[in-house]
């Protein structure tokens, strides 16, 4: 009898280990992916005219302070023939502690002018400040979309960091420039900025994603090398990104990266999942599921949400306190564009307000568009419902951790289901359960 109740109690031990093993096995990061911050951020690879050396380095563009600027020389490449010489500063997190031009790899710039020759770009690679040693440039056709350009830790050869450079268009937005190039004449120094035309649009590949599905859950992680340099489990600097299953960008909500191991975690459905280990160079991550955990980013049945407020649609835009819906059941819909079933849920909803408006409220809110598109999509689509517009804030309070997610309030807007969807919500309807 003791060695049957033993076995027993083994065999749960074992399956719950092997539970843990299971979401313990890597998850392997194989895909690029844009995170909705860094999508957003317009940054720029400033390009300044070679007038001859010593060059100023960069530290202290935009910094208010009385402070000379360091000065290097540079050993240039083999530019015969080239005309319109200029040059660049690529930050690279990989070269922060070196002492002479600190954060940045050095480039030279040549036939620059966008006359129809190609521009050349030699980059110093091996960031040793000599430009003759590095090979072949780089060619930038006036014909070229964008290109991709790799940066190498200068320890660890495993360790790269991408950017994507582009050129503004001619017709792109007047103000936006003229706001650029204002800002880097009177920020330069010495340095004389060669315009925003001339400079190069810099999209910062840096945030690597894979892809995790069990029986229970799926979802994307995503790792941003938020220092550019190469490494990916940098503590309190590097961070973990959370996103629907494959999808193609990753939302602003950030997990820090704990120094100590373990302690590194994030909360999804309920459940807690342990960042066990992060492969320094962007390989894979190991996550193993904490089914003892007591979650507390989630929203609890019988418990009112969080009070907040939100802004309507309308041209003369309005902020609504959630509060006012609390004398009846309320549904919320969190949603985007694009989301898998939007059409589905748009006519389902339309038929839930038409037949039972007198008995619940539906306030649908769109994370993402601005108040215009959501306007003009609002009239195209006739929607007799609120619609509202979510915030990072927002989301937040309601633990959104997928597009869709549906809410079912009770009266005085206490939880009564979670991750509702609008079809599930009118069968309730239709049998009087509500």
């Amino acid at each position: 009898m003791r060695f049957a109740f033993l076995l027993v109690l083994s065999f749960i031990f074992s399956l719950k280990l092997w539970s843990q093993n299971t979401l313990g096995k890597k998850v392997v990061l194989d895909k690029y992916v844009e995170d909705e911050k860094g999508r957003k951020m317009q940054s720029l690879v400033a390009v300044y005219r070679y007038k001859g050396q010593p060059f100023e380095d960069p530290i202290n563009i935009g910094v208010d302070t009385k402070k000379e600027p360091n000065k290097f020389y540079a050993t240039l490449p083999n530019m015969a023939g080239v005309t319109d010489t200029n040059y660049a500063f690529i930050y690279f997190g990989a070269l922060t502690s070196r002492k002479t031009l600190p954060g940045y790899a050095f480039a030279i710039i040549g036939n620059n002018k966008r006359d129809g020759k190609p521009t050349l770009i030699w980059i110093d690679r091996n960031h040793n400040l000599d430009l003759s040693d590095d090979g072949a440039p780089d060619s930038f056709f006036h014909f070229t979309e964008n290109k991709d350009i790799k940066l190498i830790h200068p320890e660890f050869r495993k360790a790269n960091y991408t950017l994507n450079i582009s050129r503004f268009h001619f017709n792109f937005n007047n103000r936006y420039i003229t706001l650029i190039d204002d800002y880097y004449k009177v920020n330069s120094g010495s340095k004389s900025f060669a315009g925003s035309m001339y400079s190069f649009r810099e999209q910062r590949i840096n945030c690597i994603a894979g892809d995790f599905k069990n029986e229970n859950d799926s979802f994307r992680i995503g790792i941003k090398d938020a220092n550019c340099n190469g490494l990916y489990n940098d503590s309190e600097v590097d961070f973990i990104l959370i996103g629907d299953y494959q999808v193609p960008e990753l939302p602003d909500n950030v997990v820090p990266i704990q120094r100590k191991n373990g302690q590194t975690f994030f909360e999804r459905k309920g459940r807690k999942y342990i960042v066990k280990h992060i492969d320094p160079f962007g390989e894979f991550v190991t996550l193993i599921l904490d089914e003892d955990a007591k979650v507390k980013n989630a929203l609890v049945v019988g418990k009112k949400i969080k009070k907040f407020k939100f802004e309507t649609t309308e041209k003369e835009r309005k902020t609504i306190s959630i509060k006012k819906f609390k004398k009846k059941p309320t549904y919320i819909y969190v949603w985007r564009f694009g989301q898998d079933g939007f059409d589905k849920d748009t006519t389902v909803l339309r038929e839930i307000v038409k037949d039972f408006g007198d008995k619940i409220n539906v306030v649908t809110l769109n994370y993402g568009e601005t108040p215009k598109e959501l306007r003009a999509f609002k009239r195209r689509s006739a929607l007799n419902w609120m619609v509202g517009q979510s915030t990072l804030k927002i989301n937040q309070k309601l633990f959104i951790e997928a597009y869709p997610t549906g809410i079912l309030t009770r009266k005085r807007l206490k939880v009564r289901q979670v991750s509702i969807s609008p079809s599930d919500l009118l069968i309730l309807l239709q049998s009087n359960q509500l």
